[in-house]
């Protein structure tokens, strides 16, 4: 036995021991994991206690070493392989033993002349065949058939016929697990083919320094834009940019505290705040770690894109080890408190990744305990940054409203005519749900609100997201889109017409000037011991992987932040947040709908006009370049437009449009059609992706990874990147999706009339030689025996009729609603006119009315006078806008026939997914008349725990 840890203090918790074969060791005397002893803890002085060579032992676990990696998730990784192999044999010995006893017994009823006695063979062997786990056929009762033939040798009622349909039935039963056995049997294969793979793919090649590289990631030319990117990305990282910092403080002041007193104050308040926050004393930043900081930091690197593999398996094993995590808590905590004195130590390995929008992306491989470190301290930071931004926009006079207030005159005839208590109140109305939803799901939403919180990036799968405790940034974006075609259909529908811009900055995070961020924190209030700290970290010596030289880095950053990292959204919101603020202030109370850089705008032409004008001055001053690609406006005019306005007016819209930027308004897979104000799929980007799948899929070395490549790119990419249905957009939306699914695998399988599943039993036969594959194989769960194929068209179909109504039928009913509204108000006002003439005449009281003397007489308002303020005063405007943002609901499909039958308990159908529900409906004929029941294979049989822990492994896709 070895120990594995030390005691870091006296008295505390006895040293973890592990078997040896557990402890992997660089020197017969130096183990993995390596901590303080308590005589080495004495010796050190507090100052210098992660002294350099404390630090590089620990890089030997945590670091991106050549000798690193955890024991623990390698010996998990052999232990689940190994189980494997000895289940996969058993199961085949299980199989030779099965199909040989059943022969013998098929043999032997063929030798009785009698039906009853043939059917009485083959009931009484059946249950002594070896077999596969034996459960209840929820389609057969044995036991019932054996009392009819024992009837039988009695009973001249019970025919020959029915004896000899007894006995075909269980000579089917026989066959439905010889069924099984075969099914189970090629489902190993395809394990034994994915490791396989696997294994060849992630084959650890040293280069001459000795480094490691996973060569699923290692393409040995790569493509073009491959190297096009590194070299772009190399030429802004590796460059620095400097920028005028007194001229980006002078352009923040003047934004800052040039608008009115209510901001000066409250930029003092804030400025304060900030001092506090970095004070040990008011803030507590010595000894934070706890296991619970620990575990949060753990969980949140865990949702992130930067770590794969080993990494992320030693990871997750540490979340369920206490002591493990408690001596990592003390280390943080050491690492903390010398802080002044951290530095990376060595170059931070860079590896470039493919997405699948086709861009590269760079990630580092940190060291474990720095990452958990910098995780800790950034992303309390972002918190931080996030409360106090948050306050500060939320202090009265500070934000301006972006819809024009009621005029006093205006809210005094809403009164008299109306009897509206409060016009001016705009609570239940769509300006206060729209300000709402601004502050509470856009401005700085790529900062978390709390320590705790979970949430996943762009790519996050459903399952992935079970836990999060936040919507993720692409549902964010798929809401704000939703936003955009109800305000488009409202406005318009308002006789209004609205201009919608969008834009996102030219390689943001690689191009971001270092010079710049420092400008934006000292303008805030950061001391210089901070912003030291900041500076360490962002200024990282790098490598690629691959390097030949793993001791000498490529260069230093000089410019930009690393990917997906919290530090990025630290200074990146911190910064963007001053464009936030500058577009609300000088443009008359507009909101920037900003998500990270991807910016959105929408309103009057001249209102984004002049918030346009903002962003490329802020652009200017920071140092950032515009992405003209994906850069656009556009304008919806409303269909109902009456002849006659003024040309001038039209002459003037038209001047100030060509300050706007040309190009057409896309995200995703969508482009926004500006005659019809709503989104629609834009087939020449579907094209460049269908030929990209056909590559990727073709690269797939294993059905597995075949079937998961698709999963991720044929079925959630571009069902996400189509655009989550809604009301606004209709049930047109959905047929459109549905078509262009449709298209894809016309497209992808031209030769398989069946689509992807016709396409996957070919190459199943051709690879494992079994054939009648039935299309429930292909597409029930992992959880049933199935390969988890998805079907992009059931999700669609399960939604699709909760869409009965299109937004334009919604409309005019609200239209006519409106209408009505407007007749009952002008009846009641007349018939109240009609009471206080009477009471006047009479000498009555006229119920307090003498503040509105000089409305006394007028008739009743106009049409167009009662809806000038639909949006500040308006519930029932609010309420059909509410109905435009939701989306369908899900209709699961109805538990009859024959699958209620086959289910052996009902409440596993409770458990299902509606969208396992549809498959296993539409699906399951076939399975239950081959394997006698809904379960494929018997999940016992089958090598789940491998098969769990490579599918929690990232899929690399070709470079």
């Amino acid at each position: 036995m070895r120990y594995l840890f030390s005691r870091v203090h006296k008295g505390g918790r006895p040293p973890l021991r592990l078997p040896s074969f557990l402890v992997q060791t660089h020197s017969a005397a130096t183990p993995l994991f390596w901590l303080p002893t308590d005589r080495q803890y004495r010796a050190q002085s507090s100052p210098s206690i992660l002294s350099t060579s404390y630090q590089s032992q620990h890089t030997r676990f945590f670091g991106s070493t050549p000798a690193n990696m955890a024991a623990s998730s390698e010996v998990l990784s052999q232990t689940l392989s190994s189980i494997t192999s000895i289940k996969l044999d058993q199961l085949q010995k299980q199989k030779d033993a099965y199909e040989s006893a059943k022969d013998a017994l098929l043999s032997a009823a063929d030798k009785e002349a009698d039906v009853r006695k043939r059917a009485e063979t083959l009931l009484d062997g059946r249950e002594k065949l070896p077999s596969i786990r034996r459960a209840d056929n929820p389609m057969l009762s044995a036991d019932n058939m054996k009392r009819f033939v024992e009837q039988a040798a009695f009973d001249p009622s019970v025919s020959k016929d029915l004896l000899r349909e007894y006995e075909e039935t269980v000579k089917k039963e026989l066959d439905m697990t010889s069924n099984k056995y075969r099914f189970a049997s090629m489902y190993g294969r395809m394990v034994r083919e994915w490791t396989a793979a696997s294994g060849q793919d992630k084959k650890m090649s040293v280069t001459e320094g000795g480094d490691k590289a996973d060569k699923d990631d290692f393409v040995p030319v790569g493509r073009k834009e491959m190297h096009e990117q590194r070299k772009t990305w190399e030429e802004f990282v590796f460059t620095p940019k400097e920028t005028d910092k007194d001229a980006i403080k002078r352009y923040l002041e003047d934004v800052f505290a040039g608008s009115s007193k209510d901001c000066k104050r409250a930029l003092a308040e804030l400025r304060k705040s900030f001092e506090e926050l970095q004070d040990n004393k008011h803030a507590n930043w010595s000894h934070p770690f706890t296991v619970l900081q620990v575990k949060v930091c753990i969980q949140s690197i865990l949702r992130s894109n930067n770590i794969t593999g080993e990494k992320r398996s030693t990871l997750r094993d540490f979340l369920n080890n206490s002591v493990v995590l408690q001596e990592i808590a003390d280390v943080l905590n050491m690492r903390m408190d010398a802080r002044a004195s951290w530095t990376w130590e060595a170059p931070v390995v860079v590896e470039q990744r493919r997405a699948l929008n086709g861009k590269y992306r760079f990630f580092l491989d940190e060291d474990l305990l720095h990452s958990l470190l910098l995780e800790y301290i950034f992303r309390r930071w972002a918190v931080l940054i996030s409360q106090h931004f948050g306050r500060f926009t939320a202090t009265a006079g500070v934000w301006k409203p972006d819809t024009k207030p009621m005029s006093k005159q205006d809210a005094r005839r809403r009164q008299f005519f109306l009897d509206e208590k409060n016009p001016l109140s705009k609570v239940d109305s769509v300006a206060h749900e729209r300000e709402d939803y601004f502050h509470d799901k856009i401005l700085l939403d790529h900062l978390p609100e709390w320590m705790s919180e979970v949430r996943g990036g762009y790519d996050s799968s459903e399952a992935d997201s079970k836990e999060d405790t936040r919507d993720s940034p692409l549902r964010v974006v798929q809401g704000l889109m939703h936003r955009l075609e109800a305000d488009i259909l409202v406005q318009t529908h308002m006789g209004n017409e609205l201009t919608v811009l969008r834009s996102d900055f030219r390689w943001f995070g690689p191009g971001l000037p270092h010079s710049s961020i420092f400008a934006v924190m000292e303008f805030f209030g950061f001391n210089e011991e901070w912003l030291d700290f900041f500076k360490r970290v962002l200024e990282a010596p790098l490598r690629f992987k691959g390097d030949p030289n793993p001791d000498t880095p490529f260069g230093t950053r000089k410019r930009g932040t690393p990917i997906s990292s919290t530090i990025s959204d630290v200074v990146g919101e911190s910064l963007l947040f001053c464009l936030d603020f500058a577009v609300n202030q000088k443009a008359d109370g507009t909101l920037l709908y900003r998500l990270h850089d991807d910016m959105w705008l929408w309103g009057t032409t001249e209102k984004c006009s002049k918030a346009w004008k903002v962003v490329t001055e802020f652009s200017e001053v920071m140092g950032l370049s515009l992405n003209e690609e994906k850069t656009g406006s556009a304008t919806i005019h409303p269909k109902n437009k009456k002849v006659g306005l003024e040309s001038t007016k039209e002459e003037e819209t038209a001047k100030i449009s060509h300050n706007l930027p040309t190009g057409p308004v896309t995200w995703g897979l969508l482009k926004l059609n500006a005659s019809t104000g709503h989104f629609e799929i834009d087939e020449s980007k579907v094209d460049e992706h269908i030929d990209e799948l056909r590559r990727q899929l073709g690269a797939c070395q294993s059905v597995f990874d075949w079937v998961q490549a698709w999963n991720i790119y044929g079925d959630r990419f571009f069902t996400n990147y189509f655009g989550r249905p809604a009301t606004c957009s209709g049930r047109a939306h959905v047929d459109s999706m549905l078509a262009m699914f449709a298209r894809i695998q016309q497209k992808l399988f031209p030769d398989h009339a069946g689509g992807v599943g016709a396409y996957v039993k070919d190459m199943i036969a051709s690879r494992f030689g079994i054939s009648s594959i039935p299309d429930g194989y292909l597409f029930f769960p992992t959880s049933m025996g199935g390969l988890g194929l998805r079907n992009p068209f059931v999700s669609l179909f399960l939604i699709r009729d909760d869409l009965e109504k299109t937004p334009e039928e919604m409309l005019a009913d609200y239209e006519e609603e409106e209408e009505r509204a407007y007749r009952r108000a002008k009846e009641r006002f007349e018939t109240y006119e009609m009471e206080r003439a009477v009471n006047k005449t009479a000498g009555g009281s006229t119920r307090g009315q003498d503040s509105f003397k000089d409305l006394e007489g007028e008739p009743f308002m106009s049409y167009e006078e009662f809806t000038r303020y639909r949006e500040l005063t308006s519930p029932r405007l609010k309420a059909f806008y509410q109905n435009l943002l939701m989306e369908p609901k899900t209709k699961n499909v109805e538990l009859k026939g024959d699958i209620k039958a086959a289910l052996e308990d009902e409440d596993d159908w409770e458990d299902m997914s509606s969208y396992d529900k549809w498959v296993v409906q539409l699906f399951h004929r076939e399975v239950v008349d081959m394997f006698g029941g809904l379960t494929v294979v018997d999940k016992a049989a089958l090598p789940i725990g491998l098969i769990t822990m490579l599918r929690q492994s990232r899929f690399h896709w070709q470079g």
